[in-house]
Order: structure tokens, then sequence, then C-alpha cells
């Protein structure tokens, strides 16, 4: 019985960071996933390497912040300030081959160097609402993904039929990009507590680690902040997922030896 439990957002604002280092020190967080693209981000990162047993990984951003790039060599990502896009309109421009796929690969070549310049080796990674899983994206990604060596990338196969879309999207999207990750592991199945509806108790989530293959768990825990609430759209259930990864009784159901990190 094994399970990455891995939450997102690392560095999107303090709070959501004060929020994931108790998830990792009170919970059953072991894996964090950092975003670069946010002021808060090198403190995040920092106080994360601080802490014992807790795994960073990448959590690559094409819309939230800003680029790391130069958004003069990367047009076609952002808006006329100069931020990323938002979802909607990336996957438009996506879909209608408005985006140049050398601008994504230069901007993530910028995130991974800029997670290493801070000492986050970012061998395991993912991303904000799961760009990295839209087969225009997954393309380059996964190159860069085998050149730039990373270890572990997420997918998204749900473990159960569901009637969500946005995981029966993120499902498909998965098994059509998967030939762009081949070679490069990840994790069988993926649930993500947060979206997850009927809201996962803890006895859900304990029974998740039955199932077969090395699945993760992912979360986004935190504690609302002026900034979050700024920069992002999820904000009320950060909350709620840290009341569940810190639940005495999910501790106790799983251990510290079911969770894993993502690469070992």
């Amino acid at each position: 019985m094994t399970l990455v439990v891995t939450a997102d957002d690392l560095g999107l604002s303090a709070g959501v960071t004060r929020g994931i280092l108790q998830a990792h020190r009170e919970g059953i967080v072991r894996s964090t996933s950092l975003l670069v693209t946010f002021p808060a981000s090198e403190e995040g990162a920092a106080l994360a390497r601080r802490e014992r047993d807790l795994e960073i990984g990448l959590h690559l951003d094409f819309v939230g912040g800003r680029p790391v790039s130069d958004p003069k060599r990367v047009p076609t990502l952002v808006d006329s300030d100069g931020r990323f896009l938002r979802l909607g309109e990336l996957t438009k421009r996506l879909f209608t081959r408005g985006i140049r796929s050398s601008e994504i690969a230069a901007e993530v070549r910028a995130q991974v160097e800029r997670a290493r310049s801070w000492g986050v080796p970012a061998l395991a990674w993912d991303s904000h609402r799961h760009v990295h899983l839209m087969p225009p994206v997954a393309r380059v990604v996964g190159v860069l993904a085998r050149e730039l060596g990373a270890r572990w990338v997420r997918r998204a196969r749900t473990p159960r039929p569901t009637a969500s879309l946005k995981t029966a999207v993120l499902h498909v999207s998965t098994i059509v990009s998967e030939l762009a990750y081949r070679r490069v592991p990840g994790n069988a199945w993926y649930v993500d507590l947060t979206t997850r509806r009927p809201r996962l108790d803890a006895t859900a989530v304990a029974l998740l680690a039955t199932l077969p293959g090395i699945g993760e768990i992912g979360a986004h825990p935190g504690y609302v902040d002026d900034e979050l609430r700024r920069t992002d759209s999820l904000v009320g259930p950060r909350e709620d997922d840290l009341e569940l990864l810190i639940d005495p009784l999910l501790q106790e159901a799983l251990g510290r030896d079911c969770v894993v990190w993502r690469v070992h």
C-alpha cells in the first residue's frame, strides 16, 4: 500500500506556503510542488528546503503569475500587461495554433533554471491547472522532461469512473498525452482532494491506499491571505484541505510508511 500525497502551489502566497508546511509537519504531505512565478515563490522555496523529508518538485505555470522569461520573448503566452493568459484564453490559443512551441520551451527552461538556482532539484514535474496535460503543451514538456532530467511527471487518470466533467477531461488528456511522456515515470492514477465531489473524508482518503499501483493524491492546503485573494480563484477550499490532511484519523490509518516520495 503506497501513495504519493502532494501539496500544490508552494510559493503562491505566504499563507499558502504556511499551510503546506503545516500539512507536512503535522499531516501526511511528503511532497510539494513549487511555483516560481509569484512574488512569494523564492521565500516559499527557502522555507520548504529547511523541512526534513519534504520533497520539492516544480509546478510549471502558464496561467497564473508572470513569466520568468522576458515577456517580449514569449508574446503568445502573455497578455498586454505581460502576465500569463487566463486558462480559457490559453486553451483557445493552443488549439487554434496561436501559441508558439518555442515559447513554451523557453519558459519551461527558464522555470526549471530558476527553481534549481534556488536549490530545488525540480525532478518531479506537474503544472498549475494541469496545463502540461494539454497535448500541444505535453509535446514540448515531454521532450524537455527527458532532456532536463525530470524523473516524475504527473498523470491525471481517474481510478474510477466519474460524473465530473473536469475529472473526465483530465483523464482523457492524460491518455492522449501519454505518448509525449513515454519513458518518464509517473503515477498510475490521480485524485484531487480539492475538487472531488462529494468531498472525501479521512476514511475515504485512507481507502484510496488500497487501489492498485502508485497513486497520487493532490491537494491545495493553505491559509487565505490578501495575496491569495488577488492572484487566484481557489480560496475557500484551501483551509478545508489543510484540516483534512492533518486529521489524526487519516494519519493513524495511513502511517508514514504508506506515503512515499515521487522521486526516490
